[in-house]
């Protein structure tokens, strides 16, 4: 009883640092032309070369030839960054110090609606003892919607002895053993929804399989959902706004990717952007937010830890 609440105070304290130091975007700035810079600290000005997730506390700066477009994330609202202007980012939006914003007027409804999405970051960063990886306790995505241009499924490997027999509706796959912590299968067409099944096999034993999970008290299959050419116009016209609006097919498109269930996608899109853009770290709880959904618990916690120390620094 007593190392329990230890394990318990640990976790609150813990969990509460990482609440205080995670916050969400208040806006991001897009479409950026000539010299505009950003600092975190007032003090060191980083010159803006892409897409900028703006949060609370920064500042950003616009020169003679400066200037870009600024969605506020609560708001839904473009105003346009004059020339030879400095605002502050503040909790409740921006706040001008010097020179002009243009008036506030709605954003496009989809980039909108993505921007809104950034939010809740600290329920992904509370530090929790991890379950323990075990064969029995074998999970994948209750539910995803894959594509022709992103055909993968994922799930993280229990441990380099262990292959893997995949069965998607009448099709299967097999996966040998291997070090690598996800594993990642390229899934051939198919049609509509089908179930998901996967055994899991040491040498020729069969450990384990994956089992039902229970929603609201029924036994529901793990399920896989190719979308259809029917079902592909919305989803392309959403691809083509967030490329003209986002050259880069920055972290929006994995937001979009989030909201169609294109769990492995999103996983990847993400991973890349915080890849190429190691100064966006604040946004990584976003990425924890896909480990989750995709039950990538060992690396959701390895990842967290290092996420926590860089944090700090």
């Amino acid at each position: 009883m007593k190392k329990l609440l230890i394990t318990f105070i640990f976790c609150t304290i813990v969990g509460s640092l990482l609440y205080a130091r995670t916050k969400d975007p208040v806006a991001v700035l897009f479409q950026v032309r000539g010299n505009v810079e950003y600092t975190k600290n007032g003090l060191k000005w980083k010159k803006v070369r892409r897409n900028k997730f703006l949060f609370s506390g920064y500042q950003i700066r616009s020169s003679a030839t400066g200037s870009g477009i600024i969605t506020n994330r609560m708001s839904g609202e473009d105003s346009l960054l004059q020339p030879n202007t400095t605002l502050l980012v503040t909790d409740r939006g921006l706040k001008l110090k010097e020179g002009k914003l243009s008036e506030s007027k709605r954003s496009n409804a989809l980039i909108s609606g993505l921007m809104k999405r950034f939010s809740r970051s600290q329920s992904y960063t509370t530090v929790r003892r991890s379950a323990d990886q075990r064969p029995d306790a074998f999970d994948i995505v209750r539910h995803i919607i894959v594509t022709d241009d992103y055909p993968y499924l994922v799930w993280e490997n229990i441990d380099h002895k262990y292959r893997y027999e995949l069965a998607v509706g009448s099709d299967s796959y097999s996966i040998d053993p291997t070090e690598e912590s996800i594993i990642r299968v390229k899934l051939r067409p198919f049609e509509n929804t089908q179930t998901v099944k996967i055994k899991v096999f040491e040498g020729n034993k069969e450990v384990t399989e994956l089992q039902p999970y229970k929603t609201q008290g029924t036994l529901t299959n793990h399920t896989i959902h190719w979308m259809s050419e029917s079902e592909k116009g919305n989803f392309k016209e959403a691809i083509r706004t967030i490329q003209e609006n986002y050259p880069d097919n920055d972290f929006m498109l994995g937001s979009l990717f989030e909201r169609e269930e294109m769990w492995s996608a999103a996983m990847d899109q993400y991973k890349t952007y915080l890849q190429e853009n190691p100064d966006e770290i604040e946004m990584t709880p976003y990425l924890f937010r896909v480990y989750k959904k995709l039950r990538l618990k060992e690396i959701y916690k390895n990842e967290l830890s290092l996420w926590a120390k860089a944090m700090k620094e």
